[in-house]
């Protein structure tokens, strides 16, 4: 018997808007997986309509201060772009 509820959601069924909102419900929730998956939707449907790494990158970090804040967002998001935290700072600090 597993410790806790196991679900999972087919993301490729919800809208852009529908992902957004439960990641922000989800944030830092016990649900890792469901998050890895709803990240990775998010990043293949801004590639399909043609956005860059670059393009992706500064919209995850357009709020976000630089040191600290920006460490957390590269470490949630650097893999699933598939880049290193490193390149993905390089990148996000770019003018």
């Amino acid at each position: 018997m597993p410790d806790k509820p196991a679900w999972t959601i087919a993301v490729t069924s919800l809208s852009t808007t529908e992902i957004v909102k439960l990641l922000r419900q989800l944030n830092e929730s016990e649900y890792k997986e469901v998050i890895l998956d709803l990240r990775r939707e998010l990043v293949k449907r801004a590639r399909d309509e043609g956005a860059s790494d670059e393009t992706i990158i500064r919209t995850l970090t357009r709020s976000v201060q630089r040191g600290l804040p920006l460490n957390a967002v590269s470490k949630e998001w650097a893999s699933i772009l598939g880049l290193s935290e490193k390149e993905f700072k390089r990148i996000a600090n770019v003018k």
